[in-house]
């Protein structure tokens, strides 16, 4: 008995709670999920292209004030309307969201079920995350000259350390599965993904169109890898960086276009195949 079986086989309540019930049910994460995918896209629709998981939760927090009256709709409406462009695009957990159902489902028709499905869709999804955030830190380190963002330090270096062992885990996860006879897909369509990931970072570092150029204090953003929100550090000694928004759709969609690029083509790759006898 592997430890996925006895998992899913403990049976113990402490005070009427399965410690590990959570782990067995993957059925009920892909429901949250999916409930989350929907308010993610709704709130894309909502509060636009590039907009971010601090507008709606501005909303939220200040639904005790709206309700006794101490602030407006229109306080709080501008007050979302500052993070605008800030913080953690609503598009990503669209993107990551989708990848994670579609693996899940995946890997229950390889009969891999309950923990054992929960467990190797999340390392495999924070492993997309990780390769891509490690991508974008060294890019945008180098060509915008802020090396503090692939600095291993605090408090970058917290950020940096956790994307690392997502990769770490999801490798894990594969050889694992290696081990079980499934075996990573790396066919014509994961070949056609990985060059469209290419090919959308190219497009993003070489942007063709006209960008805005900020400075900030002694640094100025370059031509390359240019970005609608510029993260410019460090701060007090601390390898942390100042948001500054520069509105530019069509940046940002080329921005959207690779993660989901780069999201499928991972996913590709983790949906496993029965090795061949």
């Amino acid at each position: 008995m592997n430890i996925f079986q006895k998992i899913d086989n403990f049976n113990h309540n402490f005070l009427g709670f399965n410690p590990l019930g959570a782990f067995q049910n993957v059925s009920v994460w892909r429901k949250y999920i999916l409930i989350l995918l929907i308010i993610s896209t709704s709130s894309w629709i909502v509060f636009g292209w590039e907009s971010t998981w601090n507008q709606p939760f501005t909303y939220l927090k200040n639904i005790p004030a709206l309700i006794t009256g101490q602030t407006s709709l229109t306080t709080v409406q501008f007050e979302a309307s500052q993070y605008y462009g800030l913080g953690q695009h609503l598009s990503s957990a669209v993107i990551y969201g989708v990848a994670f159902l579609l693996l899940s489902i995946h890997l229950e028709k390889l009969n891999i079920k309950k923990s054992m499905n929960f467990m190797f869709t999340t390392t495999l999804s924070l492993m997309s995350v990780g390769i891509y955030e490690i991508v974008y830190n060294l890019l945008y380190s180098n060509l915008q000259n802020q090396p503090w963002t692939f600095s291993f330090v605090w408090k970058q270096g917290l950020n940096l350390s956790m994307f690392t062992f997502f990769i770490v885990i999801g490798t894990i996860s594969i050889i694992y599965l290696y081990s079980i006879n499934l075996r990573p897909n790396f066919n014509k369509t994961t070949k056609f993904l990985l060059l469209g990931s290419i090919l959308t970072y190219c497009l993003w570092i070489f942007f063709p169109l006209p960008v805005t150029s900020i400075t900030i204090g002694e640094w100025t953003s370059t031509q390359f890898f240019p970005q609608t929100m510029y993260a410019v550090g460090p701060v007090d000694g601390v390898a942390m960086g100042n948001p500054y928004f520069i509105e530019n759709n069509l940046l940002h969609l080329v921005n959207v276009l690779n993660k989901v690029f780069m999201a499928l083509t991972v996913l590709s790759f983790v949906m496993v195949r029965r090795k061949q006898k």
